[in-house]
């Protein structure tokens, strides 16, 4: 028959581990689990949303896959104004700028197999700033 120290210790050594799992999964939660790569620029003033998985990232042999979402207080024409300036001194070619509306523009960057799509939105005082990041397939 167990005895009252066995019990106690099988209890103690249960609530031990229930406490590291909760301290484990809560953190989780917190912090930025993307990864952004080296290469892409970010304006200062926008801070990655991540703690949803709003944001996430994989590169594996080469191969880079990234959608990122950021947010910050930025204006629209000057988030594209530094992206357009900065960009470029990374090796990054502007291959589109649009402009669908008012509250909206998309800048597409080329280099080499890879593509940095951007796409900054401006609503109620907001900015915010997706990249899409890929590696192209190429076609024979």
């Amino acid at each position: 028959m167990p005895s009252l120290r066995h019990f106690l210790l099988c209890a103690l050594t249960a609530c031990i581990a229930a406490c590291k799992f909760t301290e484990v999964e809560l953190s989780n939660d917190h912090g930025v689990t993307a990864v952004q790569f080296q290469d892409l620029v970010v304006p200062d003033g926008m801070k990655m949303l991540d703690r949803y998985h709003e944001s996430h990232s994989r590169e594996e042999a080469g191969w880079r896959y990234g959608h990122y979402v950021y947010s910050g207080q930025p204006k629209l024409d000057d988030v594209a104004g530094h992206l357009l300036l900065r960009m470029p001194q990374h090796s990054w070619v502007v291959a589109s700028d649009e402009r669908p509306d008012d509250s909206t523009r998309r800048l597409r960057f080329t280099r080499g197999r890879y593509v940095a799509e951007y796409t900054i939105t401006r609503e109620h005082g907001s900015t915010v700033m997706v990249i899409d990041y890929k590696t192209q397939i190429e076609s024979r």
